[in-house]
């Protein structure tokens, strides 16, 4: 009897919540849960590794003195200075449990006075500026702190077209967010600085990249850090916001960069010696009887450079730059800011009439600097 009477009572109330239309909770599955899915899960893995950053900068500012307006007639308005703080903010990762944090150079500015970094888990550390690269828009911060947690980093040419791409950010203290999209395409170049970086070889998604989310991971399906989310494309028509068009820096580039800070603590300026480039126009492509208006016309090289003792001189014209066709100065200007101190550079020169390779390898500047001192 008892048993009959706690069935129709387990019946009473199944029907009474079907009748709402609602039914009771029932335990999450734990191996099978459809939810769980390989981007949830990539997510999870990275997301306490993200932090939001803010910078201050100190910055001159004028006020206009305050006076009868009758003596802005016969004299010039007076004007006094001052200063105040503008901050930058944005979003970086961590990348070694020791509290090395990866973000975009434009994130943390030039010579900032004060850097804060907000963790997922509610703690605001300071951060000191250990050295950045402006050619590449990578820079690398320290946070005194351990067993942090970190994001794992993807292996160099390991990405797919096509594949998941999870942009993850810290923007603004609203928390981590969270934006997923595909690989668009691989390799991407600008020949004209965006904003006042060149990029090349970039990582194009339409995983959506808002202001405040740069510096932030672009993950894979497997929850490795494939790129470092930098900027969204927008034209003249649209507003500030994403239009599905994103750029990263591939990882490659950023473990190159990690390990140039890690062996010199500072990022080498590379030098070259070529001191002026023009763009080739129709006119002086039809001078100098070049085929089109293709490359870099030499303006300028520093004498006892690399380039200048690989036989570089004033007059030539760059075609190519290390099997890469150079389209104007501009262009030329960023493929030779991409390369480190030790690599080599081989230019595909029109001289004299005739083409011709010569090669050389990047020197170092400070070198450069300390024999002309």
């Amino acid at each position: 009897m008892a048993s009959r009477a706690l069935l129709a009572t387990a019946a009473f109330h199944l029907c009474a919540f079907s009748s709402l239309g609602v039914l009771p909770p029932v335990a999450a599955e734990s191996i099978d849960d459809p939810r769980r899915t390989p981007t949830v899960r990539a997510i999870e893995q990275v997301k306490p590794a993200v932090v939001s950053i803010h910078a201050v900068h100190r910055e001159a500012i004028y006020y206009r003195a305050r006076r009868d307006p009758f003596f802005d007639l016969l004299a010039p308005p007076w004007f006094y200075g001052g200063q105040q703080d503008k901050v930058t903010a944005g979003s970086g990762f961590i990348v070694s449990d020791d509290g090395t944090i990866l973000t975009n150079d434009h994130v943390v500015g030039k010579r900032p006075v004060r850097i804060t970094v907000n963790l997922v888990d509610g703690r605001e550390l300071e951060a000191r500026y250990v050295g950045s690269d402006y050619y590449v828009d990578l820079a690398v911060l320290k946070v005194d702190a351990s067993d942090l947690p970190v994001a794992p980093l993807g292996a160099p040419g390991d990405i797919l077209v096509g594949e998941r791409a999870i942009a993850i950010g810290n923007p603004f203290d609203l928390g981590v967010v969270v934006s997923a999209g595909i690989v668009s395409a691989l390799d991407q170049d600008f020949g004209k600085p965006q904003g006042s970086y060149y990029y090349r070889d970039m990582i194009q998604t339409d995983a959506t990249i808002n202001p405040g989310n740069s510096g932030g991971p672009l993950v894979n399906a497997l929850g490795q850090v494939i790129g470092i989310n930098s900027f969204i494309y927008t034209d003249d028509n649209s507003n500030k916001g994403s239009i599905g068009i994103g750029f990263a820096i591939p990882i490659g580039a950023a473990r190159r960069f990690l390990e140039e800070i890690a062996a010199h603590g500072k990022v080498r300026r590379p030098w070259h010696g070529v001191l002026g480039l023009r763009t080739v126009r129709e006119r002086l492509a039809r001078y100098l009887e070049l085929p089109s208006t293709d490359g870099a016309y030499v303006d300028r090289v520093a004498v006892g450079s690399p380039a200048y003792e690989a036989g570089l001189g004033r007059g030539d014209v760059i075609l190519e730059i290390n099997d890469e066709t150079v389209h104007s100065a501009e262009e030329a200007v960023g493929m030779l800011q991409r390369l480190r101190v030790g690599d080599s550079c081989s230019l595909e020169l029109f001289s004299d009439g005739r083409s011709g390779t010569i090669s050389f390898i990047m020197g170092d500047a400070s070198d450069a600097r300390s024999r002309r001192n």
